[in-house]
């Protein structure tokens, strides 16, 4: 009788021990999957940040913030300098900025005699020209910026940059900065005489110059 006793006893101990087992080895797996699916979270959040500020920081990301500069440079110019406007078109200044900046027309305007780049803009010092200052203003310097970052126009910029290439880029729109401003008051482009003009040029060529990303320490001419 007590040896049945004791029997039941231990059959009872034994089913505990089991089942305290049995919960322990079923709570790791679990403990662990939950700690690597916080870590996998983790890591893909992480991912997910740095995938953005790539993209943000990115060549294309950054032509595309100096196109908006521009943007709103010729614009802000067109509605204080309507003379300027009706040398080109007769059409209202947004819808020009438009035309300019959205048509099929490869930057290149016969008012312009299609040059780019810096031919564009020493127009801008030619005191024989009589066409539009801001369309010459503008379009030299959205060309002389995507032919600097080594492309053919604003939307095929190339994800790998020639910092070379970005420094000689910067020290041309410096060095154009600094004719700009020396031209104020003079009779080759009148609407400099405008300190709000002034103003406007200054704060898009220097957003633009801050914006371009030179790694080198290197000093213009």
């Amino acid at each position: 009788m007590c040896f049945w006793r004791l029997v039941s006893v231990f059959v009872v101990f034994l089913g505990i021990c089991s089942t305290v087992f049995a919960a322990g080895v079923t709570q790791k797996p679990d403990q662990a999957s939950a700690s690597h699916t916080a870590k996998r979270n983790h890591f893909k959040k992480t991912d997910r940040l740095a995938a953005r500020a790539i993209k943000v920081n990115s060549p294309k990301q950054i032509m595309s913030a100096h196109s908006e500069d521009l943007r709103a440079l010729m614009l802000a110019l067109y509605e204080s300098h309507p003379e300027e406007l009706s040398k080109s078109a007769q059409v209202g200044p947004r819808e020009m900025t438009e035309w300019v900046f959205d048509g099929k027309f490869g930057w290149r305007f016969d008012g312009l005699q299609r040059l780019q780049d810096q031919q564009a803009l020493a127009l801008l010092f030619d005191e024989q020209f009589q066409g539009d200052h801001v369309l010459a203003l503008v379009v030299g310097l959205e060309t002389s910026l995507f032919h600097g970052y080594g492309a053919e126009n604003e939307f095929a910029i190339p994800a790998e940059q020639d910092t070379s290439r970005l420094q000689t880029l910067v020290c041309t729109l410096r060095d154009f900065q600094k004719r700009y401003h020396e031209l104020s008051g003079s009779k080759v482009l009148p609407m400099l005489q405008e300190a709000a003009s002034q103003k406007l040029v200054s704060s898009a060529l220097d957003s633009i110059l801050q914006r371009i990303p030179v790694v080198t320490a290197q000093t213009c001419p």
